[in-house]
């Protein structure tokens, strides 16, 4: 049995080596690539292998663009945030030196139909959606790649292209249709599919979204695809050799990657959706045009979303668009819930899973606002001396940046990245509460951490730029509130006029928001109630000062305990509402279990209560489906066709009697206690 297990293992890892047989490793060059940096090579399958450029540093990468015919979508996200994250780590931690493509197809068969639908030039109706697209990219602060193509942009080049193909033999035109000849191309040694080899060629489709007409009449095989569409009435349509038409779908990216990046190409992406046909046509349609083995050396797909468990569709009824999620939730907290899943794996998104997203958005923002007083209020001209927790936490740091780098050579492995950093910040955090950590080390944590989370495209600094006439009146105003709050609980009137009185904010340029104003008011409000000895108004005006007009303007007041002085951090105003709405929300959830639970618990307990009231000789009575005779007692003796129960069935119906007994006696005495 052990042989054969062992025969059969040999058997399949045999299978898989022949199966990307065809695969061939870049050669390596001096200083051609990140020493250690695996990718997992869609044309390797599962595996992860040394990722080698062709060109010393340089890397083209093209990865597909959306079809503009409708919303942006959660799904969008998933793929482009992903991409975002590689780009951004490739060029900015690896230093790559990155040209990147990505296509629009604005010519497909949804958004000829769509164009109908809305009575619309097909162009026309792309360029709304299209808007749209890059609109919500901008809002996730996703960076536009160096080079954009459109397919209508490249009709002449992708009728060249299949000019060539045929040229090679490879594809021929039928009814002024031009189709790839999918068994010659096999005949000829070549591979197909090359990422989905197991594919079963009955399976093979054109893949384009629609419902195709029956072509099959035109084909010299089932699995051959189109290149280029004869024009059918109402459709948009180009001269070609073989009559007027439109591209086919999968040649576009072919076409279009090269006339930019040329042939080879180092990377392509896309979604995982892509890899069959439209990836696997994409390469044979390349490798047949330029008669080559390799066009692309690394293929890597993003992971499929689900939503609460179940795929997007508006059928589900859980089809989500940017725009909705952008209302509910901030674009950092968008990146960070997709960034703590590993790019290429299956993600769940649902309302719970957004919350652990949030929860590490308030602690990363914390962890820079803290470490921005701690910065102010620190002095470097103080001891600076090391103690053992100052080498703790860079030991922490050094050990820190060896994990992220490992993670990172490791396919991008983000969610390693961010468990790390968040363990760092942890540590960092406790030493600044405990004032332990010399400046400038806090310094270079801060530094480290908003590179890292800059790869995910978080910015966490922008906010925090506060300018020295913000950080210099919000510390005098913190310190009045704190005074006139403290002389308030003395009973000290005369006091809280003279530190009101003491000190007139006055207007400067940069400070155009209301904060000067609001101060102001502020001063002239508390000056009243301390003239007429209203206690109680004058922690109403310190309370509102916090809560309203200040959280109003991006500005939160931390209260600390009678011996410490209040502190102040300054966020996005809009962000900061957001956040007061996420929480309350959550409260009003938590509410809303918690009623449930009572209602559930209460309904138990009449339940309970009902079933108690029951007299243990009429429990059995009613259920004359099961029993024909009972006892004295009301215990049944026969079923229901006047067979005798069995001991077993006597026992279970003498247990359930003497249960119903004691719980209907407890009930009477409960009532007996009541009367009394």
């Amino acid at each position: 049995m052990i042989k054969f297990a062992a025969r059969c293992i040999n058997q399949f890892m045999q299978q898989q080596k022949d199966l990307f047989a065809h695969y061939k490793q870049p050669q390596i060059k001096e200083d051609s690539y990140v020493t250690g940096l695996k990718l997992a090579n869609s044309l390797k399958g599962s595996e992860l292998i040394p990722f080698i450029p062709i060109n010393g540093r340089q890397v083209n990468f093209y990865y597909c663009g959306p079809t503009v015919y409708s919303n942006s979508h959660l799904g969008h996200a998933r793929t482009y945030l992903g991409i975002d994250v590689i780009r951004r780590t490739l060029r900015d931690y690896f230093n790559y030196d990155l040209l990147s493509v990505m296509n629009i197809t604005d010519i497909d068969d949804k958004i000829i139909n769509g164009a109908k639908q809305a009575k619309q030039d097909f162009l026309e109706f792309t360029k709304v959606w299209e808007k749209d697209f890059f609109s919500a990219m901008e809002a996730l602060n996703i960076e536009l790649p160096d080079v954009i193509t459109r397919v209508s942009d490249y009709v002449p080049e992708i009728v060249t292209f299949i000019e060539k193909i045929i040229a090679n033999g490879y594809a021929y035109d039928s009814n002024g249709s031009v189709y790839f000849d999918v068994q010659k191309y096999l005949a000829d040694g070549h591979t197909y599919p090359k990422m989905r080899p197991e594919m079963n060629a009955d399976l093979l489709q054109e893949g384009e979204g629609e419902s195709q007409v029956n072509k099959q009449q035109e084909k010299r095989s089932a699995n051959d695809f189109a290149l280029w569409k004869a024009s059918k009435p109402e459709e948009p349509k180009w001269p070609s050799p073989w009559g007027e038409g439109r591209p086919g779908w999968h040649i576009e990216c072919s076409v279009m990657a090269s006339a930019i990046l040329g042939n080879p190409i180092d990377l392509h992406a896309g979604g995982i959706d892509l890899i069959f046909p439209h990836h696997d046509n994409s390469l044979a349609q390349a490798e047949a045009c330029f008669n080559c083995d390799q066009w692309i050396n690394y293929f890597i797909h993003l992971g499929h979303l689900n939503i609460a468990d179940r795929k997007m569709s508006k059928s589900l009824k859980n089809f989500l668009t940017i725009d909705e999620v952008l209302k509910r939730y901030t674009p950092r907290q968008i990146r960070l819930n997709f960034a703590i899943h590993q790019y290429d794996a299956v993600m769940n998104y649902s309302e719970e899973q957004v919350e652990q997203a949030i929860s590490k958005d308030k602690a990363y923002q914390e962890f820079f606002q803290n470490t921005k007083i701690y910065l102010r209020e620190s002095q470097v001209t103080g001891p600076q001396k090391w103690t053992q927790n100052d080498f703790q936490i860079s030991n922490l740091l050094r050990s820190t940046k060896q994990v992220i780098h490992a993670a990172l050579l490791k396919n991008f492995d983000f969610p390693t990245v961010i468990d790390a950093i968040d363990k760092l910040i942890n540590q960092v955090n406790v030493q600044i509460a405990a004032q332990t950590i010399r400046a400038p080390l806090v310094q270079s944590v801060v530094q480290y951490v908003h590179f890292i989370l800059g790869l995910i495209g978080l910015n966490y600094q922008n906010q925090n730029n506060n300018s020295s006439d913000i950080q210099q009146i919000m510390a005098e105003v913190c310190s009045i509130r704190d005074q006139v709050k403290l002389a308030a609980r003395k009973g000290d009137f005369d006091a809280i006029s003279t530190i009101v009185s003491q000190k007139q904010f006055q207007y400067e340029k940069n400070l155009s928001n209301g904060i000067v104003d609001c101060i102001n008011q502020f001063q002239q409000q508390v000056l009243v109630a301390s003239q007429v000895k209203n206690k109680q108004e004058l922690f109403s005006l310190c309370d509102k000062l916090r809560d309203e007009q200040l959280f109003e303007l991006g500005i939160k007041i931390e209260d600390k305990d009678k011996q410490q002085a209040s502190i102040w951090k300054q966020y996005d105003p809009k962000e900061l509402k957001l956040e007061r709405e996420q929480q309350l929300k959550l409260i009003q959830q938590k509410e809303l279990i918690k009623k449930k639970e009572e209602e559930k618990k209460k309904q138990e307990e009449q339940e309970k209560l009902e079933k108690a009231k029951i007299h243990p000789k009429d429990m059995f009575l009613s259920q004359t489906d099961k029993y024909s005779e009972f006892d004295e007692k009301g215990i049944p003796v026969k079923d229901k066709d006047g067979n005798e129960l069995s001991k077993k069935q006597k026992k279970v119906v003498q247990e359930l009697w003497e249960k119903q007994n004691k719980i209907h006696n407890q009930y009477l005495e409960s009532l007996k206690q009541q009367q009394q």
